[in-house]
């Protein structure tokens, strides 16, 4: 956040709610914004860097928690593929590539049509584990045309994930003051120094 608030903790946090409002992506496809976003890149906090850790995120978010340290691993593996195709959403990365690494994800898993006699079909999860419930979430938004506007920071360094809520679609920065001012700055350093 800008020096503006360095003084005031309460200013800061009221930014930062106001912010994070401003990323929420709509129905469950919120949970896969926060899933992605349990890493602060680049060497921040982890809530999955323990099986305790990671559990308790699962559980408060209303997922199955992982089952031991293999499942953990796997976990983690997700989030980070997840993070591959939000960037690519941003048109950075090899959308192709990231969503072949969703494959091995896709077979751990197993996904059914079930009937919603509100809604008609639903993918549902069988095994109840998060990948699966996750997965569902990701697949429901494709249909619903929420998917492409949930995206990764195109700063390789942030990547933090958002929804871009933007009339046009055309937000590339998790935040313009931070991670977009530094990025034009950087730029037009470069073109100073080719002339």
């Amino acid at each position: 956040m800008s020096s503006y608030f360095a003084g005031d903790p309460a200013a800061q946090r009221a930014a930062d709610l106001t912010k994070a409002a401003s990323d929420a992506a709509p129905g469950g496809l919120e949970l896969v914004r926060r899933f992605v976003n349990t890493i602060e890149l680049p060497n921040g906090p982890d809530e999955l860097d323990s099986l305790e850790k990671a559990r308790a995120w699962c559980l408060s978010h209303g997922l199955a928690p992982p089952r031991n340290g293999a499942h953990l691993e796997q976990l983690r593996a997700f989030r980070e593929t997840l993070r591959d195709l939000l960037f690519a959403n941003n048109g950075e990365g090899d959308a192709p590539g990231a969503w072949v690494r969703m494959q091995p994800f896709l077979a751990s898993t197993r996904l059914s049509l079930a009937v919603n006699p509100m809604s008609g079909l639903e993918l549902k999860p069988e095994d109840k584990g998060p990948i699966a419930s996750l997965l569902a979430v990701v697949y429901e938004s494709q249909l619903l045309g929420a998917w492409a506007r949930l995206r990764a920071c195109r700063k390789p360094s942030c990547r933090f994930a958002y929804y871009d809520s933007t009339k046009n679609a055309s937000r590339a920065w998790c935040s313009m003051a931070t991670c977009g001012n530094q990025a034009k700055a950087k730029r037009r350093r470069e073109r100073e120094r080719q002339r």
